[in-house]
């Protein structure tokens, strides 16, 4: 799951809802949605089906046309400053994307059909594959669906355009694609930063004093991982745990040092394998 491309020419609508969904710490099965929305074949997915699927998730996809540019580009510019991901209905009316943020005057998209999946565009560039000449009415129509969620997200992902630029690297791949897993395992180990959140470190701060120890050890009683391969590791969850604003109580750092060096003997365990012991 998470950020990776279609597998066909149909599903784009239930994949723009997934990482519309994702912006609000919600891991949809991109499968699921698209039978809660009833995408098919032969006539993908349209924005009454979307919405439909989107109460299912509690949320509103709220339907939104403009026919003057500036007024458009400024109320997709509202939503993005709150954190609302909008799905946009692009090139002609035939394809769905998400844009999830716009920071140093550029756009961050999730575009299902392209690989990576996050692209940064220009506003000349979004609103060329945006802009629909509506024969009928003699209009230029910018259509938008703001997805705005009926419960309260714990925390808001600071996806800013450096995120963006690093998830669209090669050697960042692997993380793209397995990022709900990440999070969820985060999640299971740290807290999200309130402003109760007193005793606490960042996740950088935890991996400063306690990633040495943790690499060294299971790099030598495994003994295949390198020490470079580990620490990688590592960072991923750390730029992750960045992005949701995820830190590590203090009366808990010694269970999140047992919880991360179990992650890495499993890791290599898993990769490499592992004889038997005691026998």
């Amino acid at each position: 799951m998470s950020f990776y491309p279609q597998p066909n020419e149909w599903s784009c609508g239930p994949f723009a809802l997934k990482y519309a969904l994702v912006m609000h710490g919600r891991f949809e099965n991109e499968i699921e949605i698209s039978r809660r929305a009833g995408a098919h074949w032969w006539n993908g997915t349209n924005e009454i089906s979307l919405a439909r699927a989107a109460r299912f998730y509690g949320c509103t996809l709220k339907s939104i046309r403009r026919t003057n540019v500036e007024r458009a580009r400024k109320t997709l510019n509202k939503y993005l400053r709150k954190k609302i991901p909008c799905i946009l209905c692009v090139d002609g009316w035939n394809h769905w994307l998400t844009v999830i943020n716009y920071s140093q005057q550029k756009y961050i998209v999730v575009d299902s059909e392209e690989s990576p999946v996050i692209q940064i565009y220009s506003w000349a560039q979004l609103r060329r594959r945006w802009v629909y000449n509506d024969e009928d009415t003699e209009k230029f129509l910018y259509d938008s669906y703001p997805l705005i969620p009926n419960f309260k997200r714990l925390s808001k992902p600071r996806f800013t355009l450096r995120t963006a630029q690093e998830l669209r690297k090669e050697k960042n791949q692997e993380l793209a694609k397995n990022w709900d897993q990440y999070f969820n395992d985060l999640l299971t180990i740290c807290s999200r930063r309130t402003p109760l959140s007193i005793n606490y470190i960042s996740m950088s701060e935890f991996l400063r004093r306690r990633s040495k120890m943790m690499i060294e050890q299971v790099s030598y009683w495994h003994g295949f991982p390198t020490k470079s391969e580990l620490r990688d590791l590592l960072k991923r969850f750390e730029f992750v745990a960045k992005i949701y604003d995820l830190v590590v109580a203090e009366e808990n750092k010694l269970e999140a040092l047992s919880a991360f060096s179990s992650i890495l003997m499993m890791y290599a365990c898993g990769k490499y394998g592992m004889n038997k012991i005691y026998i």
